[in-house]
């Protein structure tokens, strides 16, 4: 008779196993992808500088091991504020709480690795070995003068008030302001490389920014998900449904920002095929493109009917998606410390260097007007927020609401002028002459917040957007908590907006800020935003049309902006009459032949922002005093109906009290 064995069951691997495996093995592949692309050690020839194999290995080894801590990082905190379950009034759940206290303990360790890396970094620099480079001395002269060891810097703190922040943090709008500020954190390295030698540096650090934010959320949430999968701690179909869009837009957002990176780093398609380097990126982009087509199929046949059968197949799927976006994450490391194969733009003259382009011809109307110089962030932003506006008017038109068509006219015009003040042919002489960067300024910060604003986006986007179920904060609930929020209510404080929109003048044109933004792609797309940014608060405050925490009255809308023009005049008086070139320390050296005159082109750049000061001012006071008109005209209908309803119950109320105090009067006479 056959003795009949039970088969014993496995036991699983404990998943702190499991993660020390997977991060040898993306060590691993680091390693391969190294030797590929050529950014292995290699000892250099005798008399210079040799860090030694420690440094050349142990950088991009550290780089990866603090990118991990990064996405795990932004993953817990993805959890937290978006896909679990919110408790009552904006509280997190219980296992939102818990997440916060992982992300919190993946910040300190994210805070202590970009640290380790930054003496590494500094190493490799400088040419020294571990030791060296521990010296304190070398540390305190050097760490802050480069860069790269410069943002790692950076990325510690930043790293260490988040871990503060979730320990001591309760709530979904706060776990959302420490998701911000991890994804600042993480895309500080990016913006601390320069690329104007590999060609064009804007499209480089821009692609190079939205593919590590793309990753970041897309592999964090995975990650948070598929452990909430195996403790079973929360439910997890909405969050699963919840994440599928964040993780459709994060895969279309890493696979054509990759692309747009590999088109900077190489001069033709063949070296995709004939260099390391670029075998390295084929094979990359190949896996990417077959892990989104994966992970789209799948997920949609799991997310509907997740049973606790179909819990373990997503758990099984998402560890597949994480090994292969793990593996994607290691051979872009792997790039990003090798050299490129393009050959480096070689520039006649040191400004032209410092630009990243050859200097323009003489500025003429169509030159200027109709030129074209592909800015990808402001470009594709533009784009999107078209796009996102349209998608808004027609839902409220299927559901048979009309939105007024002016409005939609008055935003696409302000995102035209967007794209012509940073794609056009303005935005390269705006770089080398302050007269032109005058002209730049005053309609990016004047003109288009104006239409931006009267396009009304937020109003649309109440309307537009559906109200989540339950505790949940969807598109709209975010929306509607930013706009009643302390952060809302400190933007739209009349003195803070005229502090920023027009005293930031003063703070940024009479000191050495304007030269030191100009001296960097990054500075230069941070003035921008601020021009951009800076307006639209102001004219949110002054004629915005969208709901804001406390609305002026119109006599106080009015004083602010006559305020504001005197103060922006005074300005532009002491440019005409300064005696000194503005910025010399950048338009003395970027001086293309065809300027003569630097305190003459200086002089030009305040004519101009006095000019065009006048023209949106009187555009804004037209609106603000339709706007006036037309409240006075609903109260007057308000009091008219209200008249009728109760017969003008409050009219005679008030006659009657005049009567009495006539009466009374009379008496005492």
């Amino acid at each position: 008779m056959a003795v009949r064995t039970s088969a014993r069951p496995t036991t699983p691997l404990p998943l702190g196993l499991l993660g020390l495996a997977a991060l040898i093995a993306l060590v691993s592949v680091l390693a391969v992808g190294l030797v590929v692309a050529g950014g292995a050690y290699e000892a250099p020839a005798l008399g210079l500088p040799d860090p030694g194999p420690a440094v050349v290995w142990g950088s991009p080894i550290l780089r990866l091991l603090t990118d991990v801590a990064a996405l795990v990082t932004i993953g817990w905190l993805l959890s937290a504020s978006v896909l679990d379950p919110a408790g009552k009034n904006g509280v997190v759940s219980p296992a939102g709480r818990r997440d916060l206290v992982r992300a919190g303990l993946a910040a300190c360790a994210w805070a202590v690795l970009a640290l380790v890396q930054m003496v590494f970094s500094l190493a490799n620099v400088l040419g020294l070995t571990l030791i060296e480079a521990l010296n304190p001395q070398v540390i305190a002269t050097y760490a802050n003068e480069v860069p790269a060891t410069r943002a790692l810097i950076a990325v510690a703190a930043l790293a260490l008030v988040v871990a503060v922040g979730c320990f001591l943090s309760s709530s979904t709008g706060a776990a959302m302001g420490w998701l911000v500020t991890s994804l600042l954190a993480a895309a500080l390295p990016a913006l601390g490389g320069h690329g104007a030698g590999l060609g064009d540096h804007a499209m480089a650090l821009s692609s190079g920014v939205a593919h590590i934010l793309g990753a970041y959320l897309w592999v964090g949430g995975l990650l948070a998900l598929a452990l909430h999968a195996v403790r079973r701690d929360m439910p997890i179909q909405r969050a699963v449904q919840k994440f599928s869009s964040i993780a459709l837009i994060a895969f279309v957002l890493v696979a054509v920002s990759g692309m747009a990176n590999a088109y900077t780093r190489l001069d033709t398609v063949n070296q995709l095929f004939s260099t390391g380097y670029g075998q390295v990126i084929v094979f990359k982009l190949f896996i990417l493109v077959t892990l989104g087509v994966i992970a789209l199929v799948m997920r949609e046949r799991i997310t509907n009917s997740l049973t606790t059968s179909r819990i373990a197949v997503f758990v099984r799927v998402a560890a597949l998606e994480l090994l292969t976006m793990g593996v994607a994450i290691a051979l872009g490391v792997a790039l990003s410390s090798s050299a490129p194969p393009r050959v480096e733009t070689q520039f006649t003259s040191y400004g032209e260097s410092l630009l990243g382009f050859a200097y323009p011809s003489s500025p003429t109307f169509d030159s200027v007007a109709f030129g074209f110089h592909l800015d990808p962030l402001f470009f594709v932003g533009s784009l999107v927020a078209a796009g996102l506006y349209i998608a808004g008017v027609a839902r409220m038109r299927s559901r048979g609401h009309l939105w007024p068509w002016g409005r939609t006219i008055s935003w696409m015009l302000g995102l035209v002028v967007v794209i012509w003040c940073t794609n056009a042919g303005i935005s390269q002489y705006a770089q080398v002459s302050v007269g032109l960067h005058m002209l730049q300024h005053m309609t990016l910060t004047m003109l288009a917040p104006i239409l931006l604003v009267l396009g009304a986006p937020a109003t649309l986007a109440l309307r537009a957007l559906r109200p989540s179920h339950g505790h949940e904060r969807g598109p709209r609930e975010w929306l509607v908590w930013f706009l009643h929020s302390w952060i809302t209510r400190i933007l739209t404080n009349p003195f803070y907006v005229f502090v920023v929109y027009v005293l930031g003048l003063y703070g940024l044109y009479l000191t050495p800020a304007f030269g030191w933004l100009m001296g960097s792609h990054v500075g230069h797309i941070v003035m921008q935003l601020h021009f951009l940014f800076s307006g639209y608060l102001f004219y949110w405050v002054v004629i915005g049309v969208d709901p804001r925490p406390r609305p002026l009255s119109y006599w106080a809308r009015l004083l602010l902006l006559l305020l504001a023009l005197a103060v922006h005049g005074f300005f532009a008086v002491i440019l005409m009459m300064s005696s000194t070139p503005l910025a010399y320390e950048w338009y003395g050296i970027v001086r293309p032949p065809w300027i003569p005159d630097l305190l003459q082109d200086s002089l030009n750049g305040g004519q101009v922002a006095w000019a065009l000061s006048e023209i949106p001012t009187l555009i804004v006071m037209i609106v603000i005093s339709i706007q006036w008109a037309r409240s006075d005209d609903r109260e007057a209908k308000r009091n008219d109906r209200q008249a009728d309803r109760d017969g003008n119950t409050e009219l005679n109320a008030y006659n009657d009290h005049l009567a009495r105090l006539a009466e009374r009067d009379q008496r005492q006479r």
